[in-house]
């Protein structure tokens, strides 16, 4: 159990969302001298378009390139969840993973991926991690008579004092990257089983720099990483 409260706790769906999403500003934190987690909810056995290249494989490189990356951003502790890639549900099960995660590090700031967007056709689970964060942050950690269980092992009720949603298309929220989008971008890299010729994202190197000025032009920056934020409502 953790004695000390961290900055931020980060909620993945996949290997390499972190990096691609909010790698600048967690390098920023990092560089700061603030403690920042990775939680990795898949294996990210699924993602590939190459059908030689195996479920159990993809998933052991793909852990490999996580923690190269989460590395080169500054972050020490990665925990991966290991649920399969493509098969994250809205249970009580992984509700209670989350909850008890949040209740153990303590965040003062949760993020992790806006479920809504994109609005139509969009990873499953993107929406469906998105929307269980979401939920477990505001109100079930703040409503103790849903884990008891949890408060007997000796965990608090927590409030966390804001959320961060990337890859949204509601952005009200600029963070300055200016500093650190050469290390996200190399952090980005470190995924290539995501950004080869079989990868999902061979593009990746423009899309993360046009994503990244045209957040910079709200906020007068050379770079920028861009969120919805939202200011948790701290009672019932």
């Amino acid at each position: 159990m953790k004695n000390e409260a961290i900055h931020a706790l980060i909620f993945s769906p996949h290997p390499a969302d972190p990096e691609f999403g909010i790698g600048g500003t967690v390098a920023r934190w990092t560089r700061e001298g603030k403690s920042v987690v990775y939680v990795i909810c898949t294996n990210g056995d699924k993602g590939t378009s190459d059908p030689e290249m195996m479920p159990e494989e993809l998933a052991k490189i793909r852990e490999q390139e996580q923690l190269k990356a989460a590395g080169m951003v500054g972050v020490r502790d990665v925990i991966f969840l290991r649920h399969p890639d493509l098969g994250l549900e809205d249970s009580p099960e992984f509700r209670k993973e989350i909850l008890k995660l949040i209740l153990m590090y303590r965040p003062e700031i949760v993020a992790t991926c806006d479920p809504y967007n994109p609005k139509y056709i969009s990873n499953p689970d993107h929406r469906v991690l998105g929307r269980v964060v979401l939920d477990v942050v505001w109100p079930m950690a703040l409503a103790p008579n849903t884990y008891r269980d949890l408060l007997k092992e000796g965990l608090k009720l927590h409030k966390v004092k804001e959320m961060l949603l990337w890859q949204t298309g509601e952005p009200n929220y600029y963070s300055d990257i200016s500093d650190t989008f050469d290390i996200k971008i190399a952090a980005s890299r470190c995924h290539q089983s995501q950004i080869g010729a079989q990868g999902s994202a061979p593009d990746f190197a423009d899309r993360l720099t046009d994503m990244a000025k045209t957040a910079a032009k709200a906020g007068n920056y050379k770079w920028a990483e861009a969120f919805h934020r939202l200011e948790v409502l701290q009672r019932l």
